[in-house]
């Protein structure tokens, strides 16, 4: 699950988000004589893989679930459709313009209308972190991985009021009384979890765990070497609330200074500030143990350069995109420049600070150089969504 630490935009809880715009504000149709050129930087095969993850998502809905393209209503029966014929099509005739010519023909292209409608759209990068840990807590390895706890309620509020349709809150009994669970600080400095087994691991370092929950999934290698992989489970419900904007707010860091990178290296040269700068988050991730690859909000293995996460309030979850933007080029361990980019994408992810026509969170998998590309995205971009014309 896509959580960005970057984003200066601030977000917060499910229950306190701003409603999310009409169905008829995220997209609009695309004209033929206005279409992109539709180009594709990215290796044939990534694209085929990422389509059957979301063409899987899509087959166990019921055929007759409905998705949203701007003012269009769509069945999953014809978003599957539409990948299938698609991959038919790129298979058969590969990228170019013969192809673009035969999407025209054949699908409705649509854009969204990004921020404030100006069709820009903000990308930023996750990644797969991979953090140093134990299956037992001593001196070095000493902040727990939680599981979700058996407290942790979540309540859909839209069964109570179709105003409230979609939104939900999480909480915990207290007596007869359901309170916001506890926060951040209440679970990593004043203890409210512990003793309770629901420790997954221990890892060495506070901001690598809290950049793990950032990310929502990652790596946790042992001291024999071993490595095991997590995953989001669950919140606490509170809001997410942005570390870089917050230090840009504090006048620590500039919008130019500004990265992952950045904030690791102010926060490692101020131990004694960091607990309450982390505090400020009051998001708490909740985790469970992976098998095999990182898994998105549609539960699919999620593939690096191809899966992105947008507002899934208004977003067609599985649904093919084309993504134009800048991405890093990583040589020898540092980013070079810059370079334009354009690719076929597949909407398999969610995140607390993804929100809006006007935000996507790119995928860049785990290592070094994901971590890098990840850490330093904050381009602006366009997005438009590809479906199989009605018969």
């Amino acid at each position: 699950m896509a959580l960005v630490l970057l984003s200066l935009i601030p977000a917060g809880c499910k229950v306190a988000d701003r409603e999310p715009p009409k169905s008829d504000q995220v997209m609009i149709r695309m004209e033929p004589g206005r279409w992109p050129d539709l180009a594709d930087d990215l290796e044939q095969g990534s694209l085929f893989r990422t389509l059957e993850q979301s063409r899987a998502y899509l087959r166990r809905l019921p055929p007759e679930r409905t998705f949203k393209y701007g003012p269009d209503v769509y069945p999953a029966a014809h978003l599957l459709a539409s990948l299938e014929t698609f991959e038919r099509l790129y298979k058969n005739i590969g990228p170019g313009p013969a192809l673009k010519q035969t999407l025209v023909r054949d699908f409705i292209l649509y854009r969204s209308t990004g921020r404030e409608g100006t069709g820009e759209v903000i990308c930023t990068g996750y990644y797969e972190p991979q953090l140093n840990g134990s299956l037992i807590p001593d001196e070095r390895y000493r902040w727990p991985i939680y599981s979700r706890p058996d407290d942790l309620i979540e309540a859909n509020l839209g069964l109570f009021s179709p105003e409230l349709t979609g939104k939900k809150i999480r909480g915990r009994l207290e007596g007869l009384r359901l309170l916001p669970y506890f926060s951040r600080r209440e679970i990593d400095r004043q203890g409210a979890l512990a003793g309770r087994g629901l420790e997954l691991a221990w890892v060495d370092d506070p901001v690598d765990l809290f950049f793990l929950h950032i990310q929502g999934s990652g790596r946790i290698r042992l001291p024999d070497g071993q490595v095991i992989r997590v995953g989001y489970a669950a919140s606490n419900g509170r809001p997410y609330r942005s570390l870089g904007k917050h230090l840009n707010e504090l006048r620590i860091l500039t919008l130019d200074e500004m990265s992952m990178q950045a904030i690791k290296d102010w926060l490692s040269a101020h131990p004694e500030q960091t607990a309450a700068l982390l505090d400020h988050n009051e998001s708490y991730i909740f985790f469970r143990l992976l098998e095999g690859d990182p898994v998105g909000n549609i539960n699919v293995p999620l593939t690096p350069g191809r899966s992105v996460a947008l507002d899934h309030r208004i977003f067609p979850k599985g649904a093919l995109a084309w993504l134009q933007t800048r991405v890093p080029e990583v040589i020898s361990g540092r980013i070079d420049h810059w370079r334009a980019s354009s690719r076929f994408v597949l909407v398999q992810d969610t995140g607390g600070a993804i929100r809006g026509p006007g935000r996507l969170d790119l995928f860049f998998g785990h290592g070094r150089e994901a971590e890098l590309s990840a850490g330093h995205m904050k381009e602006p971009g366009t997005l438009f969504f590809l479906i199989l014309k009605k018969p």
